[in-house]
């Protein structure tokens, strides 16, 4: 496992001890956020009124995690993981670099914890689809969680990035070597499999083994 989602996973753990939630049935951010921020800690706002999806402010005394409205279930549960993840790397003590490097990885622990996925795994398989919408988030978000917990060597091909979790694998290092690879695996898959997900256009999965699609 890289160092980073296993900060990841014990963060989160101990984000579900100290709420005194079960991780085991995935109860979602909105609900751990809740249980160590308050009740009332999350609040939506008009959309042009932030950045992005979610940001995390103190007001007076309480830390409160402001969100977009309309917000999908999905960008919602991760959007609060998210900043619960650097709230909690804050208080860890964890420098502004390290908290930016390390907050995604610990709320795709907070979205699906890994005791929870090894059920869901059981009963979904590889199907991303029926995963993402058992955990209430993205397609891209359940591909690289599935292979942090797994192990299988995997990919996330966007327009910007390439994001690899899972084993040691040697992929490509270049942008032209992932375009030339998604066409080879496409004729020829060669023990890889490879998906379009529904996220955003342009955007693939390449994982060892199959994935259903």
């Amino acid at each position: 496992m890289d160092s980073r989602d296993e900060i990841g996973e014990i963060l989160a753990r101990e984000l579900y001890v100290g709420a005194r939630l079960d991780p085991s049935t995935a109860p979602g951010a909105p609900l751990l956020a809740a249980a160590m921020l308050g009740e009332s800690c999350v609040r939506a706002v008009p959309a042009n009124e932030l950045p992005g999806n979610a940001v995390l402010q103190l007001a007076g005394a309480s830390w409160v995690i402001y969100v977009r409205e309309g917000l999908s279930a999905s960008r919602l549960n991760h959007a609060i993981a998210h900043e619960l993840g650097e709230w909690f790397l804050r208080c860890r003590g964890y420098v502004e670099a390290d908290v930016e490097e390390l907050s995604g990885r610990v709320a795709a622990a907070i979205c699906v914890p890994r005791a929870a996925f090894v059920s869901a795994h059981g009963n979904y398989g590889d199907d991303l689809s029926g995963l993402s919408k058992a955990f209430r988030v993205s397609e891209s978000l359940m591909a690289l969680r599935a292979a942090e917990c797994l192990g299988t060597p995997t990919a996330l091909i966007t327009r910007k990035v390439v994001r690899i979790r899972g084993e040691p694998r040697e992929w490509p290092t270049t942008r032209g070597e992932w375009t030339e690879l998604v066409k080879q695996v496409r004729a020829h898959p060669n023990g890889l499999s490879i998906r379009t997900l529904s996220d955003s256009r342009g955007r693939f999965v390449i994982r060892a083994g199959s994935l259903k699609r």
